[in-house]
């Protein structure tokens, strides 16, 4: 969920280091246009670096790639344990339906990448198969207080989730998407 990293002008842009202008315009144009749309040249003229200064950081598009889904995980988890963790599931799910329905965000870069890549073997869907993984043992671990099968609650909640960021990608900021009632109800079902 790459969208809230904030890209800042070009003014901030030009002070920040190279490492960090490349990585916050392939943020931007990843998660937008795509990692198969998007070339090297053209990160490197939008983030104002020479070749030489891209390949001294990534030493190939593909490092590029891993470090903006790290970057993409490490912004999403952040969000959610800022400024403090949530204390219960409940708490979480206001959370991620407040990121999920932000005018920014407009899919999961994560789901993104899978699509790009639908090979599992592949390392990019890997590192999303990471993040899911993640969060799943995530919702899992929030899931305690209940008396059910916490893995297949927790695995309809990211069902959930990820089918609100899908509809993101479909219809953009548009429309909001009701993450969080439909994650309720499925938790009254299991009362």
């Amino acid at each position: 969920m790459s969208a809230f990293v904030k890209m800042g002008g070009m003014k901030k842009r030009k002070k920040a280091d190279p490492r960090a202008r490349i990585l916050e315009v392939a943020n931007r144009l990843f998660y937008a246009e795509g990692v198969r749309a998007t070339g090297t040249e053209k990160i490197m003229a939008v983030a104002e670096v020479a070749k030489a200064t891209f390949y001294r950081h990534f030493e190939s598009k593909d490092a590029l790639v891993l470090a903006y889904l790290d970057r993409s995980a490490q912004a999403f988890w952040d969000y959610l344990m800022s400024p403090t963790p949530p204390g219960d599931v409940h708490e979480a799910l206001i959370k991620i339906d407040r990121l999920a329905n932000h005018p920014d965000v407009t899919g999961c870069p994560f789901l993104l990448i899978a699509a790009e890549y639908p090979d599992i073997a592949h390392p990019f869907h890997r590192r999303a198969i990471e993040q899911k993984d993640k969060l799943l043992a995530y919702l899992i671990d929030l899931l305690k207080p209940f008396a059910i099968d916490r893995t297949v609650a927790a695995t309809k909640l990211l069902t959930i989730i990820d089918g609100a960021l899908s509809l993101r990608t479909v219809y953009g900021a548009s429309k909001e998407i009701p993450l969080l009632s439909s994650a309720e109800a499925l938790l009254k079902s299991f009362e």
